[in-house]
């Protein structure tokens, strides 16, 4: 009888345990989710932005390869004594389309035509290039072509621009700089 008593002097059974988190428990994963977010999202918009940049290079350097295709056809002269001129390259062409931060559809010039390059997708650059239009390059001619890519990924008005210089060596055959030179990459 000693279990009667106890209970008359106010002791108690324990409470059933409750099944559920506490408020502390809660709390404490979204800080850890806060934590996560605050590194990975902007991690993942830069790599995001960096996807995006990687157009610039391979156009510039499909430009690159098409100019140098360019050089190396003969192209004569209009007239009746006119000679073969070999070694050609096409004069400027402006940036098109104008940077924003949206995809554009490219269309390229008269000199961009004539080198034969165009793109079919739409794109976040803007692509053009600054070309002397002459034929009979000297060997070892630094200044032939500068070719640019420039753009505007997150609509701040602060361009990315991506450059390939080009030149000629010594058997006149177009090449183009180690690298690019490279303004706000991402912005």
């Amino acid at each position: 009888m000693v279990g009667r008593n106890e209970r008359k002097l106010g002791r108690q059974d324990p409470p059933a345990k409750s099944a559920g988190f506490t408020l502390i428990e809660l709390m404490i994963v979204v800080c850890i989710l806060g934590i996560l977010a605050a590194i990975a999202i902007p991690s993942f918009i830069g790599y995001v932005k960096r996807s995006k940049a990687a157009e610039a290079t391979q156009n510039l350097n499909s430009m690159f390869k098409l100019a140098a295709s360019y050089m190396a056809i003969e192209h004569s002269q209009q007239s009746l004594g006119a000679i073969i001129g070999t070694y050609c390259s096409v004069g400027n062409e402006p940036v098109s389309p104008s940077p924003n931060s949206y995809k554009q559809p490219y269309s390229g010039g008269t000199n961009a035509q004539a080198m034969g390059f165009s793109i079919a997708d739409y794109v976040y650059f803007g692509y053009g290039f600054q070309g002397s239009n002459k034929c009979g390059w000297a060997p070892n001619d630094a200044n032939v072509y500068t070719f640019t890519a420039q753009g505007d990924l997150d609509g701040d008005a602060i361009r990315s621009t991506f450059e390939l210089a080009a030149g000629t060596d010594a058997e006149r055959t177009l090449y183009h700089a180690h690298g690019f030179f490279v303004v706000n990459e991402i912005e």
